[in-house]
C-alpha cells in the first residue's frame, strides 16, 4: 500500500468538490483488465462526491456503464469513438455513430461527400466541436470551486497536452487556498516549488497506484 493512500482518501472525504485529470499516460502499458480495475477503484473513491473528470484518453473506456461515471461529469478534449466527423472537417460538425456499425465504412459527409471518420485528435483535421458543450459545463463547474475545499487528482498527466491538465490544475491548486493537489505519474511526478506545502508528488504508475492502494 502506498504511503499516500490514507492521505488521499482523507482529503477526498473532506473535500466539497473533487477534480480528476486522466492523462495520456494512464493505462498505456497495462492490460484492459488492469485498467478496468483502476477505473473501478477510482469510481469507489469518488462515490457520493461532487466531481468532474477531464480525460485525455480516446479509448472511451471511462464511459462504459460498468464503472458508473455519469457522462455529464466527464469532458474528453481529445475526442474518441463516440462521434464522427468529416475527414476534411468541411463544416466543423460532428455526427452520431450509426446503430448498424457495418454501415460505418459506407458513411459519407452529407455536405462534401468525403469519408466520415472518428472524431478524435488523431484525425488530421480534428473537429473540436464535439467536446465543447461538455467543456462549457466543466468551466462552469470550475467556477464553483472557488473558496471550496477542492481535492485535485492527476493520474498520468504528462507533457503532451500540459495546457489541458497539468498547468491549469497547478494554477487552481495555487490560487484556491482550500485546494490540495495529488500528482501521480511514473516519471513526471514533480511538483512546482510553490505547491510543495499543498501538493503531493507521487512517483508511481497511476494504474498500479489505484489498484494496489485501494483494496
Amino acid at each position: 500500500m502506498n504511503k499516500y493512500t490514507h492521505i488521499l482518501k482523507e482529503k477526498i472525504e473532506m473535500a466539497e468538490m473533487v477534480l480528476v485529470g486522466i492523462g495520456e499516460n494512464f493505462g498505456n502499458d497495462e492490460t484492459e483488465k488492469e485498467i478496468e480495475t483502476a477505473y473501478r477503484k477510482l469510481a469507489e473513491l469518488l462515490k457520493g462526491k461532487n466531481f468532474f473528470i477531464v480525460s485525455l484518453k480516446t479509448d472511451d473506456m471511462i464511459y462504459e456503464d460498468k464503472f458508473g461515471f455519469p457522462e455529464e461529469r466527464i469532458v474528453a478534449p481529445c475526442g474518441g469513438n463516440r462521434k464522427l466527423q468529416c475527414e476534411d472537417n468541411c463544416q466543423n460538425k460532428v455526427y452520431d455513430i450509426p446503430e448498424d456499425m457495418e454501415k460505418l465504412q459506407e458513411l459519407k459527409c452529407p455536405d462534401c461527400g468525403k469519408k466520415l471518420v472518428f472524431n478524435k485528435i488523431e484525425t488530421e483535421k480534428y473537429c473540436e466541436t464535439g467536446y465543447l458543450p461538455m467543456w462549457e459545463k466543466y468551466t462552469k463547474w470550475l467556477q464553483g470551486t472557488l473558496n471550496h475545499k477542492l481535492c485535485i487528482l492527476e493520474l498520468g498527466a504528462g507533457m503532451k497536452y500540459p495546457s489541458v491538465i497539468r498547468f491549469p490544475f497547478e494554477k487552481m491548486a495555487f490560487f484556491n487556498k482550500k485546494a490540495v493537489l495529488f500528482r501521480v505519474h511514473g516519471k513526471l511526478y514533480q511538483m512546482a516549488e510553490e505547491l510543495k506545502e499543498k501538493g503531493y508528488a507521487i512517483e508511481e504508475n497511476p494504474i498500479v497506484f489505484l489498484t494496489n492502494s485501494f483494496e
